[in-house]
């Protein structure tokens, strides 16, 4: 390194930097022909450009310019070593060439590479192909998802204004320590004293009036004080519902969950890291909503000389459009992260969209409000008593229905009672799973049955603690028992009886097709294997605690197994085929292949929308107990996870399911995927999840017998204290995950458990 060196390292520019070149270059880049808007991020890198390779320089800005052709939005990609930027967004690409000397346009009119500062340092510029449609392409609305006998961040509501109706969505809500309001765009909420209305079951029901606490546009350098932004606007659009009665109310957000703490955003705090952070909601219109933050301060109008900026541009999160609606209006984004901490903490307040055209596509973006703002400026702060219920549908309904229906199915008298007595323990009573339930998000209670999924894959470090795991968690969720390697055999085919169950098998199959990543060696049958042993044990202790919550957590797992993509290389989409149906060159990742997708799809979507009906289809179905041959070792528990697969797979041939979907999504349909994909597989799903509760009352049943749990007094056979069971589950000795083989030398790996 040359210490003396002179040249500037652009990733020391910081977010003031940066707003203050574009500050003293806009009015210069608004009056070039083509550029239709500006917004502060990070540099965009064309996907087919390669990595840099060591030694090479990551942060100096763009390289040399190269004739590439155009930057849109769809081919390039902010990557790790993305330099902060000034993103300037014109309607037509135009070649170095084509400006001055007989071109097409005025070297005037040419954007150039840098913005120089005052004090001598340069600012990149990203130019980006993205002209702004005026004429869009309107999405098909999704059914709009009314509340029952109660209302919720997510939810639409209704004004009705000069003789029409409008609607948009309810954020979340908030109080200013005296009343409780739902937090909306303001355009909707209207003046104040306006009623407003949501859908109660088929009946306009009012829910409030329109308070005096409403924002619109505020001055720039107000919002953001010390930060320069002369001549800008920062439209809020927020209004606020004062409610009637807030005991008619959920202070979670359908279809997202109980909300963490705000993510409290300024001047002290708001940097270019929050490029590219995941986010999600759900829109009233739309309905979930997964996305990442594009931009900052993404400037879209200029009117009398006044510039208008959105605090956050939010674009998709893969290579499929963000389908947000019109309707989405209000709708709250949170924070979508594997931090404890930080997960589930609401961050923006949509208002509005825009849309790009990237040449191939249309691709919507939406325009949201920080709601650290709102929240100061409205003095009101975010409403999340724990003392209310609070729901979470994120492909939860499926975990809960297997839980739950399982605690009926146990043949041993005793047992059926243990576990009947903690049915809100391991899950939810049948009948509240298409209603509120208890919290489902940490640090409240988890009821057992998604403890895999909302408290142990959380990495653990001493910021979440107790939550999150030090061992590596998502390879005991699946097994792509079904992979074809080229010319040998599938894991279903080396496994065709419960002697030839045996880790070093699955070991020497994955090492064999190059898979050494722990992350893709999945492990199902041998974590079901591993939790049956303990089990035994606690039967055998007479320690009712630790069985029940083992029992519990075994569900989510059992519940995996049941459902057909979990056993399956066809997990969210076909990876030898590219989206439009092609044969891909090479394997495709996770969710990029033809049906991707599916995954949510199927298993979120489809659920949530049909709960009513899936429910009494499986209560039907089921009969007094399970029915099946009990086992008597871990090897035969995980083998039964095998079987399971094996038959839901019959029932529901993955590739099916793929093919199906990525149809649908061909024919344009896909809002309508959670209603036509019912139509096509519901009576097999039913099916499919009355088999895993089968199985999973089975196995617990096995354990039971073979720890002469019979011996348990009686009298002990009662519901556990909610706060030992989290005691439990927090622990790091409790059920450890653990890898199919070591992480680095030394390491344990599930043998040690077997």
């Amino acid at each position: 390194m040359d210490y003396f060196a002179t040249e500037q390292r652009f990733n020391t520019l910081s977010l003031p930097d940066i707003l203050r070149a574009r500050d003293q270059f806009h009015p210069h880049l608004l009056h070039k022909a083509n550029v239709v808007g500006t917004a502060i991020g990070r540099y965009l890198i064309r996907k087919s450009d390669p990595y840099p390779q060591r030694g090479d320089e990551l942060d100096r800005g763009p390289a040399p310019p190269k004739s590439k052709g155009p930057r849109t939005l769809e081919n390039s990609e902010i990557r790790e070593y993305s330099w902060p930027a000034v993103l300037v967004f014109v309607s037509e690409w135009v070649d170095e060439k084509d400006f001055g000397g007989g071109g097409r346009l005025s070297p005037f009119d040419y954007v150039p590479k840098m913005i120089y500062l005052d004090d001598g340092r340069s600012v990149p510029i990203c130019v980006v192909e993205a002209a702004r449609v005026e004429t869009v392409t309107q999405l098909a609305a999704k059914e709009l998802t009314f509340p029952k006998g109660e209302v919720a961040g997510g939810y639409p509501v209704t004004s009705t204004v000069q003789g029409s109706e409008r609607h948009a969505s309810i954020g979340c809500l908030v109080t200013d320590g005296h009343r409780v309001y739902a937090l909306t765009n303001r355009h909707v909420a209207g003046r104040p004293g306006e009623t407003l209305y949501v859908n109660d079951g088929g009946k306009k029901k009012q829910i409030g009036v329109s308070s005096e606490k409403q924002i619109g546009r505020i001055p720039f350098e107000k919002l953001y004080d010390t930060w320069p932004g002369k001549h800008i606007y920062v439209n809020l659009d927020v209004g606020l519902i004062e409610v009637d009665d807030q005991n008619f109310w959920n202070p979670s957000v359908y279809g997202v969950g109980a909300l963490g703490p705000l993510a409290d955003l300024s001047v002290y705090n708001l940097t270019l890291n929050l490029i590219g952070c995941p986010v999600r909601a759900h829109g009233a219109a739309s309905g979930k909503l997964s996305g990442r933050i594009a931009a900052l301060f993404y400037r879209y109008k200029s009117v009398g000389g006044f510039e208008y900026v959105a605090d956050f541009l939010i674009g998709s999160r893969d290579t499929q459009p963000l389908e947000t609606r019109p309707g989405d209006s209000g709708t709250v984004w949170v924070v979508d992260g594997d931090n404890v901490e930080r997960d589930m903490m609401p961050i923006a307040v949509q208002w509005g969209g825009t849309v790009f055209e990237t040449g191939a596509a249309q691709m919507p973006f939406a325009l949201a409000t920080n709601l650290s703002n709102v929240c100061r400026e409205l003095e009101v702060e975010l409403f999340r008593s724990r003392e209310l219920a609070a729901f979470e549908y994120w492909e939860a309904v499926g975990h809960y229905t297997v839980s739950s229906l399982a605690c009926t199915q146990p043949g041993d008298p005793n047992l059926k009672a243990l576990m009947m007595a903690n049915q809100t323990i391991v899950g939810f009573a049948p009948g509240d799973i298409n209603r509120s339930v208890n919290s489902v998000t940490v640090p409240g209670f988890v009821p057992l049955a998604n403890v895999p999924d909302k408290v142990w894959k959380k990495p653990f470090n001493e910021n979440t603690a107790p939550y999150g795991r030090k061992g590596p968690e998502n390879p005991n969720h699946y097994a792509d028992i079904d992979f074809p390697p080229s010319g040998g055999q599938t894991l279903n085919d080396l496994t065709p009886d419960e002697a030839s169950l045996d880790p070093q098998v699955w070991r020497d199959y994955y090492d064999a097709i190059g898979w050494t990543s722990v992350s893709e060696r999945g492990l199902l049958p041998f974590r079901v294997w591993q939790i049956y042993n303990k089990m035994v044990d606690y039967a055998r202790s007479g320690d009712v605690a630790l069985f029940v919550t083992s029992a519990g957590v075994l569900a989510h797992y059992v519940g995996d197994a049941c459902q057909t993509l979990h056993g399956s290389y066809l997990s969210d989409g076909d990876p030898f085929r590219n989206p439009d149906g092609t044969a891909a060159a090479q394997m495709l990742g996770h969710g990029h292949g033809f049906g991707g997708g599916i995954h949510g799809a199927y298993e979120g979507d489809m659920l949530d929308r049909h709960y009513d009906a899936l429910i009494p289809g499986l209560q039907s179905t089921l009969g007094a107990s399970h029915g099946m041959t009990l086992v008597d070792s871990g090897r035969k528990a995980g083998f039964a996870i095998i079987e399971l697969i094996r038959r839901v797979q019959t029932l529901i041939p993955p590739m099916d399911l793929v093919n199906s979907y990525g149809a649908i999504v061909l024919a344009g349909r896909k809002s309508e995927a959670r209603d036509l994909l019912w139509v096509e597989f519901g009576n097999a799903t039913i099916e499919v999840i009355a088999a895993g509760c089968r199985t999973l009352a089975m196995i617990w049943e096995s354990a039971w017998v073979k720890g002469n749990g019979g011996n348990i007094p009686v009298a002990d056979l009662t519901i556990q204290s909610r706060t030992e069971i989290k005691r439990i589950y927090n622990r790091q000795s409790f059920l450890r995950s653990v890898a199919l083989g070591p992480v680095k030398p030394g390491q344990k790996r599930i043998d040690d458990y077997l």
